[in-house]
């Protein structure tokens, strides 16, 4: 006879009850193996790259799958530790951010975040007072959870899932979510730290190169050579230069490269119009974030649909003094410059200025080797040439007295023609002489200066002659009017007579003071409006004198005088 083991008796829903837990255990023990063979393949793709920007978008992407939500995003927090710099989505189509304009700013929940830098998970964001809503076009968004993301303790951005497929978020997707934060994090910080790296070896590269390039500009040229290089080298739509304008309390534009360069270069503003004013001022380089606003109005920035790209202003100077601002420029939605940049970007300015001092000096050696070679052949000409041809003019004419009438007249030619050498001679030696520092340019120099301009555009230089003391009367106020008439003429020589010849004389004589332009140009229309010489004999009926103008197909004469007036003499 077998014996049979007994159970005590079980009802049946117990027993159901029962089962159904060990079920639901181990489904629950499957999910979680999954979720965690998931959170295994999400690590694995951020680590995978070391490209900072597929790094947050592969973080985002992950933590999407992770906790099966519909719409994921990661808030990178400015540099101020408020806002957000950047902000990368996943699950919202193109039309839909396109719908909604600017991405957020960090307010409302996604602030909260920001501010507690603890994980936030909400049932219904409609229901919490920290919610902010949506802008128009917003797709709808219900269950929200926000998880920080630290890097040694810093709070780097954070992520934030909404709309959960499976229902509202548990404990165990936040758990699952900083888990992923903290890998995150280590995959951030190595991205990180590899783009500063390169950031800096390309600013340490660039700062060479530049310094090379400066050294080999002409001194007036090196702005806009410094332009054409940080443009190139700058990863920026926009590069301006500015520094401080003639008037107190502006900015000039020195050089501006990139988009709208020609509205730029050269314009004059007040210092309040744009933030490198202030740059200028207080001599200290800064960063300036996007802003989702174009109302800042800084004409050096770059603005689009209501946005605001950022912009570094780094200061140009050797740390005592600062001479200009660098301000670069990108467009909205373009990465933001970093504190990396600001730091390599103080050095570069540092380096720029030492290379453009070393250009100016080296330019004025040059120019200092140039005026005493220029001053030794003044010195010599005058000591030696004139002198010999003054010599040989005596000599001449000496021999002229025992010479028969035909012989006579050949000499008195040849002395005629060594006289006018020897005035040529005397005004070359006179262009030659080095001005002292700081003294006023005189009318000789300031009329030969003008027509060596006219020269440039005539197939012969203007030939130029003064006669009497003409340094002695024409001074002052006289100067600027002598000088604005010569301008003038010259011009209207330049602009319309097609002349080979043109000549100008300065004579000073007992009476009064002549100043005679001559072409021999197509003469001037008799239908033609001289506007030109209306203001020309202005200045002459001004002080007292007149102009004559003698005018054929052959050429143009123009006399300007004035009488000498005690007040001239004076």
């Amino acid at each position: 006879m077998s014996e049979s083991i007994s159970f005590p008796d079980m009802p049946r829903a117990e027993l159901e009850r029962s089962i159904d837990e060990l079920i639901a255990r181990a489904v629950q023990m499957k999910q979680s193996e999954g979720r965690l063979r998931a959170l295994l393949r999400a690590t694995r793709a951020v680590v995978e790259d070391i490209d900072l920007s597929i790094v947050l978008r592969r973080i985002v992407e992950a933590a999407v799958e992770l906790v099966d939500s519909e719409y994921g995003a990661l808030g990178v927090v400015g540099a101020d530790g408020a806002g957000l710099e950047a902000f990368i989505h996943v699950g919202m189509t193109t039309d839909d951010a396109d719908r909604i304009g600017h991405l957020p700013e960090g307010r409302g929940l996604l602030g909260a975040v920001i501010s507690a830098k603890e994980p936030i998970r909400i049932d219904r964001l409609a229901d919490d007072p920290r919610s902010s809503g949506f802008p128009v076009g917003h797709p709808p968004m219900d269950a929200f959870l926000g998880v920080p993301i630290r890097i040694r303790g810093v709070v780097y951005g954070n992520l934030y899932l909404t709309n959960p497929r499976t229902g509202p978020f548990t404990a165990e997707d936040e758990e699952l979510l900083e888990a992923l934060a903290a890998t995150a994090a280590f995959a951030i910080d190595h991205a990180r730290i590899l783009i500063e790296a390169r950031t800096r070896e390309r600013w340490m590269t660039s700062s060479a190169e530049i310094a090379v390039a400066l050294g080999r500009a002409d001194s007036e040229q090196a702005v806009s050579t410094l332009a054409d290089e940080l443009f190139v080298r700058s990863d920026s739509e926009r590069v301006v230069i500015v520094v401080p304008g003639e008037k107190a309390g502006t900015l000039h534009v020195a050089a501006a490269r990139g988009a709208d360069a020609a509205s730029l270069a050269g314009r004059t503003l007040a210092s309040g119009e744009s933030m490198a004013g202030a740059v200028l001022d207080i001599a200290v380089s800064r960063i300036e974030p996007e802003h989702h606003s174009d109302s800042l109005q800084d004409p050096f920035l770059l603005c689009n649909n209501g946005s605001t790209g950022p912009a570094i202003y780094i200061t140009l100077g050797d740390g005592a003094q600062v001479w200009g601002v660098l301000v670069a420029a990108r467009s909205p939605s373009r990465p933001p410059f970093t504190k990396t940049d600001l730091e390599a970007g103080v050095d570069l300015g540092e380096r720029i200025s030492v290379a453009l001092e070393l250009a100016r000096a080296r330019d004025s050696q040059q120019k200092m080797k140039l005026m005493e070679d220029r001053s030794r052949i003044a010195q010599d000409l005058h000591d030696h040439v004139i002198q010999d041809l003054f010599g040989t003019g005596l000599e001449l004419q000496s021999i002229s007295s025992t010479a028969s009438q035909a012989d006579r007249w050949r000499l008195d030619e040849a002395v005629t023609r060594i006289d006018g050498v020897i005035a040529q001679i005397r005004k070359i030696v006179f262009a030659l002489a080095p001005r002292d520092a700081g003294q006023t340019a005189s009318v000789r120099h300031r009329i030969l200066d003008l027509a060596a301009d006219a020269s440039k555009a005539l197939p012969r230089p203007v030939d130029v002659s003064f006669s009497g003391p003409v340094d002695l009367f024409v001074s002052g106020a006289l100067v600027d009017d002598v000088v604005a008439v010569t301008r003038e003429l010259l011009s209207n020589v330049v602009k319309h007579a097609d002349p080979l010849d043109v000549s100008v004389d300065v004579t000073v004589a007992t009476e009064d003071i002549q100043l005679t332009v001559t072409d021999d140009g197509g003469g001037i229309p008799a239908n033609v409006h001289r506007s030109g010489l209306v203001n020309v004999e202005k200045r002459a009926t001004d002080l007292g004198g007149g102009v004559d103008v003698t005018s054929s197909p052959s050429g143009t004469r123009v006399v300007w005088r004035i009488p000498i007036t005690e007040e001239v003499a004076r």
